[in-house]
């Protein structure tokens, strides 16, 4: 396998890793609307790329690069979200 297939190998494998993150995100309703809503919009950009793995286009292969970078940037995110502390009551 040459360099540049390892390459594209390994950059799906990132990319189809990522968007399982992002599909867990939009299935988990305690996650807040807007990061599930933006994990949505990355899942759906994912489905369409999905179909021309492995035989995609120039453009297919820059989208799907150009996704993973929206992807990686978009994670860190989930650190911004405030957690509630959890309320003890006293029976």
């Amino acid at each position: 396998m040459s360099s540049n297939e390892s390459k594209n190998e390994m950059l799906v494998m990132v990319l189809i890793d990522l968007a399982a993150i992002c599909q867990k995100l939009t299935e988990n309703p305690v996650v807040p609307e807007h990061i599930r809503g933006k994990a949505r919009h990355l899942v759906e950009e994912f489905n369409v790329l999905l179909p021309h793995r492995g035989q995609g286009t120039e453009a297919h292969h820059f989208n799907g690069e150009r996704l993973i970078e929206k992807m990686a940037r978009f994670i860190p995110s989930v650190l911004e979200v405030q957690a509630q502390p959890t309320v003890v009551t006293m029976e």
